[in-house]
């Protein structure tokens, strides 16, 4: 929880010194699906943004002979993404609106141990790594996000490094360019 306020100040104090001529979004929401999230993103340098998720995320464990075991979890992200491809695309006319482009950037994630919905409780997990990334707006604000990555994570138990694979689907909520 620490993480995730000094965060939130960090993108208050950004928001105050970011440049007018960005090829990112100044500030978007995004509502998102498959399991339901809202993420704000903020422009904080020509090609780069920060940002904060909020979702809820699926942990589902079954075998032959056992009892399946599923959880619904709140999940915390924050993100600095580096959009590299935006100069190139606009040379090509292609659109950026709704910071449509490719990035990179570095992941933090934290998962709260308790389920809101199901009956298996686990282990709380902060997460670090670096993670690539794609993300397409249309017209109407619909957009999709594919990212992957690599982060080393902890539990009460357990500590390692993990594969990250995440596709979202969703609206932004605003007017874009």
């Amino acid at each position: 929880m620490k993480n995730a306020l000094s965060f939130i100040l960090l993108l208050s104090i950004t928001s105050s010194i970011a440049q007018l001529d960005n090829n990112v979004e100044d500030h978007q929401l995004q509502l998102s699906l498959p399991m339901p999230g809202i993420l704000y993103e903020k422009g904080i340098a020509k090609n780069a943004t920060l940002s904060m998720e909020a979702i809820a995320g699926l942990n589902l464990r079954g075998c032959t002979g056992c009892e399946t075991q599923f959880g619904v979890y709140p999940i915390i992200r924050g993100q600095y993404r580096y959009y590299y491809n935006m100069d190139r695309r606009l040379d090509k006319g292609k659109n950026i609106s709704g910071n449509s482009g490719n990035y990179l950037g570095g992941l933090l994630l934290y998962q709260d141990g308790n389920a809101l919905i199901g009956n298996w409780d686990t282990n709380s997990v902060l997460a670090i790594g670096p993670v690539y990334g794609l993300q397409r707006t249309y017209r109407r604000g619909f957009f999709y996000r594919l990212e992957t990555g690599v982060a080393y994570f902890e539990d009460d138990f357990n500590s390692g490094v993990t594969l990250i694979l995440a596709a979202r689907l969703g609206w932004i909520i605003r007017k874009r360019r």
